[in-house]
């Protein structure tokens, strides 16, 4: 079964030589997928396309960075972030941070301030199998600490307990209020996965993630679309610039 397959069995099934494996995975969280894998490409040289031979995967490279060795992986909602933080695990990956957008669930997140979760609920369907009786799943406490020297930029930086959901468009007004009311501060569709994998594996994690929208408000009312389209770019821009500055100093 799938469960059982080994390390010697799963760089058989990608294709990889042992040497390549990687310290650090990065999943961008994503409906964009090759959008966002074409992005992401041009950050890496020496870039191996990870698949295998009936299409398991896809958009997943191994690439250096800085000479560091650095997966990446789009990935939509729980099922894919799991089984590909599942797949680097079993490989002996140590660090896994997940990027990409959420919804801010307070008045004081912005569009395009980033959000970078102290815990993550389990709110999807995939934790469960890794941490059957977990809740919440915290984010790494070392990974954690360096956000705050390594985040530079123009928008605004919040820490905190977010909501992770595996259905997006079956949200409505009374769950973004009791997410809300419970004290968090955004909502998104894999951190939990990924900790709870990450956890499983003994992996370090962390999520970075910049808003996308304000659900608990609609459309913000201080701000015009293009504004609001201009801050996600910067937020983004510099989601993608601390991941780095992390696993630099890492």
């Amino acid at each position: 079964m799938l469960k059982e397959l080994t390390k010697k069995d799963w760089l058989a099934l990608l294709g990889l030589p042992e040497s390549r494996i990687p310290r650090f995975l990065i999943l961008r969280g994503t409906r964009n997928l090759k959008t966002n894998y074409a992005k992401h490409r041009d950050y890496f040289t020496d870039v191996i396309e990870v698949g295998s031979p009936n299409g398991i995967f896809e958009d997943v490279l191994i690439g250096s960075y800085k000479n560091e060795l650095i997966g990446y992986a789009s990935v939509y909602g729980d099922a894919m972030a799991s089984e590909i933080t599942h797949a680097f695990g079993v490989l002996g990956t140590s660090v896994v941070i997940q990027t990409g957008c959420c919804g801010a669930l307070t008045e004081r997140i912005l569009p395009g301030d980033i959000v970078c979760a102290t815990k993550a609920h389990c709110g999807e369907g995939a934790a469960k199998y890794y941490q059957p009786n977990a809740q919440e799943m915290e984010a790494s406490d070392d990974l954690l600490a360096l956000v705050s020297s390594q985040m530079k930029g123009p928008v605004a930086v919040h820490q905190g307990a977010i909501w992770t959901t595996s259905a997006l468009l079956a949200e409505g007004k009374e769950d973004i209020q009791s997410w809300s009311a419970q004290g968090y501060v955004a909502v998104d569709m894999e951190s939990a996965s990924t900790f709870a994998v990450a956890k499983y594996f003994g992996m370090r994690r962390l999520s970075i993630l910049f808003a996308f929208d304000n659900p608990s408000q609609g459309d913000h009312i201080l701000l015009t679309d293009h504004e609001k389209q201009e801050r996600r770019n910067l937020g983004e821009t510099q989601m993608i610039e601390t991941v780095f500055s992390i696993i630099r100093a890492f």
